[in-house]
């Protein structure tokens, strides 16, 4: 055990030309077959049946073109075959189920509400209970339930009462309990392995609300998750037997247990969740906040275990091998063991998967001494997560995960890495210098060595943030340059902080008088790194919050990409080739600029827009002005905030909008203002505008959310009956309720009710008004007809009377919300005129006013009506 560990690098690699080196690796070629199967299925949805027989004729045609030794029609015919296998190996994935299925007990998964339907099943519990309270803010609301436990279950019987019948499939699981409740109980006496019994709601999963909203249903589907089980209380739940302790999966709890208790023993409460994530892939404890602050850093890739993680594990591993200088099949071997055991107790993605299959392939190819190619090997670990899970191509973790290896391939390879002190930018004494070691003193040895260490990292850290900061931004609105900075100057101390953390629950386990050395030092690394974290992301134009690229741009981009790193040999002289290699490395930062010129060149809408988002239980109302101004009329929900606020965030980037000139909150009830605080903390409002009743009851919240108005130097003005709001020509906003002196025991009936009138069209939006506010409004000057009615207090009976269609003789009616019976209940009091929608069922409602007064309603779910 003399040698080290010799890795493919791309300094040992073959120096031909990069044509020859894709032509050594077939790797490649059976990737790009398979992955094009896969999207022709996703794309065009062919029947299993046809992917079979293609299958068949493939490969008799290989088979026959093999034995007449007619090579290249073999070889395309096994091409072709490969693309058959990667589309029916994703239908086979994708569309089909057994007879036996769970999901088919639901007749359609059209509307998730309307399909529930209560069961009884028994199954295994095959990922690990996850236990999830609301944040404090949102204790406010007694109806919400005070905590929630996540798991996914292996379904094996469904009780009819009479007979047991063997089912199978998976199903995600929540059971709501109030803490109350569970004072001095353990909520959920079970874990990984065990047989529980169960007994609740089954629907499906709800498809996406908004545009843009997180598709849950789409991504539960990768995961062969077809159905959600509802349970109101833990007691509907029955443990019927325990995993034996002596089965793997009790070992892998037990040793996970160990590492995590031992993690929670030795580090503070601040740093807890960054120690389980880093070490052993545990995020539920990581708040929204931090997780917030990491991606703002550009580090949120530390927090999930990946390649970097895997890659140095194995290096630790290899190292502790060589320290004992044990025999290169031993090493190996145990190196295979360490990794496979590793995965065991940390839950498996595909970036995961990908490093561990690398590291096991090169550590395969250490016993034969054979030279194994860098590209050959990723392409290998994509073919087989592929195999495992063909969807995991159209994963956004995934597509970043090889975009940032295929970076650093790319990077490793060039002149201007391999040999930083050739280039013509660096002074003449030290390249002189760097080629004489002999010339060095210390300092100067220690410099030159350090600034290479600094270059290498940063040039790998900038071609990554290259290739992955669109895709980023495409998905997560989101682009941090200071990522590149962050990353490049503490690369070394996370592997510090790596380091000692597998010191920590490997040696600490064995030596457990280590145990608080090496915590010590683990737990104030960790108050560093979130001390750099919370510093980076405090930076003034460290990140930005900024709308996607289309997918066209994106297109585009990537394929300039390829076109300006893939060799082109021309017959120019040399003159020709130098300007042909420069035109080439300029077309991607032209596009950028084109991508960034786009918006600002496209002209504004000529239509006033309102968009009623979707968040659930509660309001929020986008106006757009043709002009471009801006109106949000209330911000808020009955559930998290962080929710309600990705859904009103990811709705104002994807109109273009930044920053909203005025947040309108119609009354007090946190359903309607719980996300304004995070909105306004983040900077996505100007001004803020409420009836003088928001403040009347000075409850907790409302003096809150003007406090951090404050500090945010967004100013607040009081709004009342009789008030203008300037919105650009042609556009008239009247505030018609509350008046400033009136008084209401409640705060319903003080929601502030506007009407928005453009082109002889009139847009009423009424918050929760009802009672005797809605009284006083329907006596005074009718404001019908009117073309777009907010049901007032989303739909409730009480509030939508006669009276009121009446008054306002509704060409369109939304409600905000709703519940099942909302339209039909609805329907009987409204004129048969009336359209009504509702976003609960319809998601998403946009209304669009044009200039010549022509009305349009869209909503996102037209196939619900």
């Amino acid at each position: 055990m003399n040698n080290p560990l010799p890795l493919s690098t791309p300094q040992a690699m073959d120096r031909g030309s990069a044509q020859s080196t894709i032509g050594r690796s077939p790797a490649l070629t059976v990737l790009i077959c398979f992955s094009l199967g896969i999207l022709i299925d996703s794309w065009f949805d062919l029947e299993l049946v046809y992917w079979l027989l293609f299958s068949i004729i493939l490969s008799a045609v290989w088979a026959l073109g093999y034995r007449s030794h007619k090579h290249s029609s073999s070889a395309i015919a096994l091409l072709l075959l490969t693309i058959c296998l990667g589309g029916m190996r994703h239908h086979e994935f994708w569309f089909c189920h057994v007879p036996n299925h769970i999901s088919r007990l639901l007749k359609s998964p059209e509307h998730s509400e309307d399909q529930a339907q209560l069961i009884r099943v028994t199954g295994v519990i095959c990922k690990r209970p996850q236990i999830k309270t609301p944040a404090d803010e949102e204790q406010f609301n007694p109806k919400q339930p005070t905590q929630q436990t996540n798991l996914i279950l292996d379904c094996r019987e469904l009780h009819t009462g009479s007979t047991n019948i063997p089912v199978t499939g998976k199903i995600f699981v929540t059971i709501y309990d109030q803490v109350s409740l569970l004072q001095g109980k353990q909520p959920h006496p079970f874990s990984i392995g065990d047989t529980i019994d169960v007994c609740g709601k089954l629907r499906m999963f709800s498809p996406k609300d908004n545009p843009h909203d997180f598709d849950f249903q789409n991504h539960f589907r990768k995961q062969q998750i077809d159905a959600v089980l509802t349970l109101k209380s833990s007691q509907a739940v029955q443990l019927i037997s325990k995993v034996p302790a002596s089965s793997w999966s009790s070992l892998q709890k037990q040793v996970h247990d160990s590492f995590a208790r031992l993690i929670r023993e030795n580090t503070s409460e601040s740093t807890q969740p960054i120690g389980l994530a880093l070490l052993l892939g545990d995020r539920s404890e990581i708040s929204t906040q931090v997780r917030k602050k990491f991606s703002q850093s550009g580090l949120i890739h530390f927090l999930a275990i990946s390649g970097l993680h895997i890659g140095f594990f194995s290096a630790f591993i290899w190292g502790i091998c060589h320290l004992l200088n044990l025999p290169r099949t031993v090493a190996v071997a145990l190196l295979l063991f360490a990794i496979i055991f590793y995965l065991s107790i940390i839950e498996i993605r595909p970036p995961i998967l990908r490093a561990a299959s690398f590291c096991a392939l090169v550590t395969l190819g250490l016993i034969s001494w054979r030279a194994i190619t860098t590209l050959n090997l990723v392409c290998i670990s994509a073919v087989f997560i592929l195999i495992i899970n063909p969807t995991d191509l159209f994963d956004v973790g995934t597509q970043l995960s090889f975009l940032a290896v295929a970076a650093i391939l790319w990077t490793v390879q060039q002149e201007f890495f391999q040999n930083p002190f050739q280039q013509h930018w660096i002074p003449l004494r030290w390249r002189i210098l760097a080629s004489a070691p002999v010339l060095q003193t210390p300092v100067q040895w220690f410099l030159i060595r350090y600034f290479r260490l600094l270059y290498s990292v940063f040039l790998v850290t900038f071609f990554i943030w290259l290739v992955t900061a669109p895709l980023v931004l495409y998905h997560f609105h989101l682009l941090a340059p200071i990522g590149l900075l962050v990353n490049t100057l503490i690369f070394p101390f996370l592997f510090l902080i790596l380091l000692l953390g597998y010191l920590l629950i490997f040696l600490g386990s064995v030596v457990p008088f280590l145990a608080g050395i090496l915590g010590i030092c683990f737990d104030y690394s960790l108050r560093l790194l979130n001390w750099i974290v919370e510093f980076a992301s405090s930076i003034p134009f460290a990140h930005f919050d900024l709308p996607g690229p289309p997918a066209w741009w994106l297109l585009v981009y990537y394929s300039l990409i390829l076109f300006s790193i893939i060799p082109v040999y021309s017959k120019f002289n040399f003159k020709g080739n130098w300007l042909l290699q420069k035109s080439r490395l300029a077309v991607v930062p032209v596009w950028v600029i084109v991508g960034l010129l786009i918006p600002l060149l496209s002209t504004n809408s000529r239509s006033v827009q309102c968009t009623f988002i979707a968040v659930n239980h509660g309001i929020s109302i986008l106006i757009e002005s043709p002009d471009g101004k801006t109106i949000l009329y209330d911000a808020g929900s009955m559930s998290p905030v962080e929710q309600t606020c990705s859904k009103i965030k990811n709705t104002l980037l994807a109109h273009g909008i930044r920053r909203v000139d005025l947040l309108l909150i119609s009354h007090a009830d946190r359903d309607h203002y719980n996300s304004a605080a995070e909105l306004i903390s983040n900077h996505y409002i100007r001004e803020l505008a409420f009836p003088q009743a928001f403040l009347s009851k000075k409850q907790p919240g409302t003096l809150s959310l003007c406090n951090i108005a404050a500090q945010n130097h967004v100013p607040i003005r009081i709004i009342g009956k009789g008030d203008q709001i300037d919105f650009g020509a042609g556009t008239a906003i009247e505030v018609l309720h509350p008046g400033f002196a009136d008084q209401y025991a409640e705060d319903n009936p003080a929601s502030l009710t506007i009407l928005l009138s453009h082109n002889h069209r009139k847009i009423l939006l009424t918050g929760d008004l009802e009672g005797r506010g809605l009284v006083k409004l329907l006596t005074e000057t009718t404001a019908g007809p009117v073309d777009i009615l907010l049901s007032p207090h989303h739909g409730s009976f009480s509030a939508n009377t006669s009276d009121l269609d009446r008054w306002a003789r509704p060409g369109y009616l939304i409600v905000s919300g709703g519940r099942k019976q909302t339209i039909p209940q609805l329907q009987k009091v409204f004129s048969a005129s009336t359209q009504i929608y509702s976003t609960s069922k319809h998601g998403a409602i946009t209304c669009l006013i044009d200039d010549a007064g022509n009305l349009e309603v869209i909503p996102f779910r037209p196939e619900m009506n």
